[in-house]
């Protein structure tokens, strides 16, 4: 049991949580009349199903049934238990639970790491703007970036020390472990600990939520053998997952309505101090399904930047696989002259110079097709030319697949590809058709058999049950009037009927009923999300107050029938039961068959009235005339 003071601080917690607040910062929110909707951040799709109810403080997916409040928002997110969700959301809102932080084992938790992370970022800073930083701060100002970009990121510096970040780490008690964990510092082989980070320009990379979960330092010296060093994958961090200057381009996603993707720390640096605030920059990693699953929660376009080097096409390569599978509108522009974006702003074209790269960019297609045209030209050989359009055929079709290109575009695609192979566009639109089915089914074997439905069918009670439960979670106000008949344990499943004991407990209590108190009482995500889908079920349906009259009406009669059966089995003829049953006096026999059936007729009659007179009532107000009922027998 959560003792009261820790109740009150979760409380605290959750006032400070705006659940809009929250999941606006991970995904891109549009209003959608009282509510809110938007990219679910939880599986893939295309139209946004995802729902957040500031009402009621929750949130709920149409496509994959996620659902709950704030905590289990940050439950599912993080993929953590509601103890931790807890500790991220005080962090977040500034409330200090170092006191009533339980003991841990060995394993720290992302909470940890991220407090062992924002020390170690002030450390850097301090580093920086101290007497030995003084190098470090010429060397920004040489790379073209300012004062202000470098506050506004957190840009450190780590001295070449072997353990300077080491003993100020002790001294404020942080520990070995923990510092370990982080990836902050390293042991070797012969047990010694030693800084991670050493004569190094300091990135710290900043999530969705403003947590700082890693760090990447750029050599100073060209002694170093590694020129960038990133964080270890750790539970905070995953630079698979990450992505550089998100949490200041986050607020620019929604006004543009797109995303820029450069490759390094400085090129994101020098575009968004250009202007061009919603840039961010993969971690010196090439991009990832999961990079895309990012983007697709705030835009719906995204412009690759790549050096228009060797190395710089194969990017351009990878990034269009990764991305055209992504349900984004996709487009390369590449920077001329051999210049990386940041050398191109500060050299060469400057605000100007990069808005004219951006507008240059290629469609995906259109890109790739540029590439079929620049292989097929010249001596190439034969080989050549089918490699080359193999590879936009197989782009092409992938597309398809996809639905994403409309008949016009289709068209002149097949005419393209038709001249360059000097066939008619029918027999190519057949080709990339063909093409099209046989991934299609390689997908659906891989998938295995679809699962049976469930074929169970629930009892009148079950389903009537479950409709009050419905408007329940809507209307609260209703329970006094369905307190008598609702019974929580003829809902269909045990999660439900947890459920349903739960709700009647808080209707009971001073507190009272609520979605948000109901899904507080509950650690599980699971939980969470069947309270909110019978929630959202039951809104949609509406007409509470019909709903509930016929559900109630419906329990009554199935209560009065439970009765009938019951009499009717008890006021069986003495010949079908004397075999069974010890003989009694003739008498007293013929005189309790009689009161048994007596009861038993007057049930039955309550039962035709009360049929009798919703059929009527219905009859009436669809304008039919009434229908006299049949007599009871």
């Amino acid at each position: 049991m959560i003792g009261r003071a820790v109740e009150a601080v979760t409380e605290r917690i959750r006032e400070a949580s705006d659940i809009v607040d929250v999941v606006g910062s991970v995904v891109t929110l549009k209003r959608a009349g009282r509510d809110f909707k938007a990219i679910c951040p939880f599986h893939n799709e295309k139209t946004p199903s995802f729902h957040v109810v500031p009402g009621k403080q929750i949130f709920h997916c149409f496509g994959c049934g996620v659902g709950g409040d704030v905590f289990k928002f940050i439950q599912i997110r993080e993929n953590v238990g509601f103890p931790e969700a807890r500790e991220i959301l005080a962090a977040r809102a500034g409330i200090d639970l170092e006191r009533q932080r339980p003991s841990r084992g060995s394993e720290p938790a992302k909470v940890d790491l991220e407090r062992a992370n924002r020390w170690a970022a002030a450390w850097f800073r301090k580093q920086l703007e101290g007497p030995a930083g003084s190098i470090v701060r010429k060397y920004i100002e040489n790379r073209g970036i300012s004062d202000s970009s470098s506050r506004d990121h957190r840009l450190g510096f780590a001295p070449d020390q072997w353990d300077g970040m080491l003993k100020a780490a002790r001294k404020k008690g942080i520990s070995e472990d923990l510092l370990i964990a982080a990836g902050l510092i390293k042991r070797n082989e012969d047990g010694r600990v030693y800084d991670a980070f050493r004569n190094r320009l300091i990135f710290p990379i900043v999530d969705a939520m403003g947590r700082i979960v890693g760090f990447g330092g750029r050599a100073l010296s060209s002694e170093e053998p590694a020129k960038y060093l990133n964080s270890p994958q750790n539970p905070l961090f995953d630079k698979s997952r990450c992505l550089f200057g998100l949490s200041t381009a986050r607020g620019s996603f929604a006004k543009s309505g797109t995303a820029i993707v450069v490759e390094g720390y400085t090129d994101c640096l020098m575009a968004q101090q250009n202007g061009f605030q919603n840039t961010v920059a993969t971690l010196g990693t090439a991009l990832t399904a999961q990079h895309v699953q990012i983007l697709r929660r705030y835009v719906e376009k995204v412009i690759l930047v790549f050096d228009s080097d060797a190395a710089g096409q194969r990017a351009a390569d990878r990034a269009l696989e990764v991305f055209i599978g992504g349900r984004l509108d996709v487009r390369i522009a590449t920077v001329p002259e051999g210049k990386d974006p940041a050398d191109f702003l500060r050299l060469e074209g400057g605000q100007e110079g990069f808005e004219r790269v951006l507008t240059s960019a290629l469609g995906a297609l259109e890109y790739k097709w540029q590439q079929v045209l620049e292989r097929c030209s010249g001596r190439a050989t034969e080989h050549q030319h089918r490699v080359a359009i193999e590879e936009f055929l197989g782009l092409v079709s992938q597309t398809m697949s996809l639905g994403d290109i409309d008949p016009i575009q289709w068209g002149l695609i097949s005419n393209q590809v038709g001249k360059l192979l000097s066939l008619q566009p029918e027999d190519v639109s057949r080709q990339l058709r063909l093409i099209a089915r046989r991934s299609r089914s390689v997908v659906h074997r891989d998938e295995g058999p679809a699962p049976a439905k469930c074929a169970g069918v629930r009892s009148a009670a079950t389903a009537a049950s479950l409709e009050l439960l419905e408007v329940l979670l809507n209307e609260p106000g209703y329970y006094d009037s369905i307190a008598s008949k609702f019974d929580p344990d003829q809902l269909p499943d045990a999660e439900t009927r947890v459920i349903g004991h739960a709700a009647v407990k808080l209707a009971k209590s001073s507190q009272g009923l609520s979605i948000a108190a109901l899904i507080a009482g509950f650690d599980s995500v699971e939980t969470a999300r069947r309270i909110t889908e019978l929630q959202v079920r039951g809104e949609r349906r509406g007409d509470f107050a019909e709903r509930t009259e016929r559900a109630v009406a419906r329990l009554q009669q199935l209560n009065l029938q439970r009765q009938v059966d019951s009499l009717r089995q008890s006021a069986l003829p003495a010949d079908q039961t004397a075999e069974n049953q010890p003989e009694r006096s003739k008498g007293g026999c013929d005189a309790d068959d009689r009161t048994r059936q007596r009861a038993a007729n007057e049930v039955l009659r309550r039962i035709n009235h009360f049929a009798a007179r919703r059929h009527l009532a219905r009859r009436k107000s669809a304008g039919a005339p009434p229908v006299e009922p049949s007599p009871v027998s």
